[in-house]
């Protein structure tokens, strides 16, 4: 689908080796793992925060996705970096393979579009748990290695967010109107804690099994939030993801889209507080389909709807 223009985009990518490392390497985090694979990453991974990524490699990955030739749409993006004293431009090929086979190891194939001197594109694809297509190039230099990838999503196919916010990502219209329906405004849940408790059999405390809440206020001056804590504990250790996303609202017959200034996400792990990550995620406006609905007691639901199903939520008392 998109072979036939590597070659000029590799040829495109020697821009990459004019990054000033130095300043990266100023604003980045320690990456255990990739965010957008699941895979473990070699030793000495930093993954760029967003806010930081060069112009020339955002437009890298934005002239990958362009060359499906309107076939694909660009999806959640990764950049990250092998520098500093441990690294030499002699262990990027080993670095490299790493990469590769901890993809195998986490169920993806590893696909190799175009090789030019020290710029490397390829695919990576799985079937499960769904279905999911990543684009990336490796870049290496005598200061860092630089992998970044993105995911590619069909075109006009709607996209699933990490958890149960997931979205749709439109473009503006000008007929959108801020805030507006009375049906909306209010605080809507859905999802709740486990009564199974777990004790850690050193302290004494108790937790939760598992469990999730989510939690929707709209305001009848157009904001809204969106609160999620998903937590699940197993043999004492307990794995937590938060997220809080605030903003303005705009509704449009029945779409509403979602305008954030905040998103804000936590992942804590407290059998490796180490790992513990926070970051201030990308802001993007996103839209959803939603209807109001009575059950059989009375009470009063939004349901918001997206490609993988609806969801309800009631209205809080």
């Amino acid at each position: 689908m998109f072979k036939k223009n590597l070659p000029a985009l590799v040829a495109l990518f020697g821009a990459i080796f004019i990054i000033n490392l130095t300043a990266i390497a100023q604003e980045t985090e320690s990456a255990p793992n990739s965010a957008i694979t699941e895979a473990s990453l070699p030793a000495g991974a930093l993954r760029i925060l967003p806010a930081s990524v060069p112009s020339e490699i955002d437009q890298g990955l934005k002239k990958i996705v362009a060359a499906g030739d309107g076939k694909i749409v660009q999806g959640d993006s990764e950049v990250l970096a092998w520098t500093g004293a441990n690294y030499k431009k002699g262990s990027a090929a080993n670095l490299m393979q790493q990469v590769q086979s901890n993809l195998l190891a986490k169920g993806w194939t590893y696909e190799v579009g175009e090789r030019n001197d020290d710029i490397t594109v390829f695919s990576v694809l799985r079937d499960t748990p769904k279905r999911q297509g990543i684009l990336g190039f490796f870049a290496a230099t005598d200061d860092a290695m630089i992998l970044a990838w993105t995911e590619i999503l069909p075109a006009g196919a709607k996209r699933a967010i990490e958890n149960n916010f997931e979205t749709e990502k439109i473009a503006q219209s000008p007929t959108h109107r801020r805030g507006g329906s009375g049906e909306i405004v209010g605080t809507w849940t859905n999802g709740g804690m486990s009564l199974l408790l777990e004790r850690n059999t050193v302290t004494g405390a108790t937790t939760p099994l598992n469990g999730s809440t989510f939690k929707y206020v709209f305001t009848a001056g157009g904001n809204f939030e969106a609160i999620g804590l998903i937590q699940s504990t197993v043999y004492g250790c307990t794995t937590s993801l938060f997220n809080d996303k605030r903003g303005k609202y705009e509704i449009n017959g029945s779409q509403i889209t979602l305008v954030p200034n905040k998103n804000f996400w936590r992942n804590t792990y407290s059998c490796s507080p180490q790992s513990n990550k926070e970051r201030d995620y990308v802001l993007e406006r996103e839209t959803i389909e939603w209807r109001t609905k009575t059950d059989e007691y009375g009470k009063s639901y939004i349901c918001l709807a997206n490609a993988k199903g609806e969801s309800c939520y009631r209205r809080a008392q």
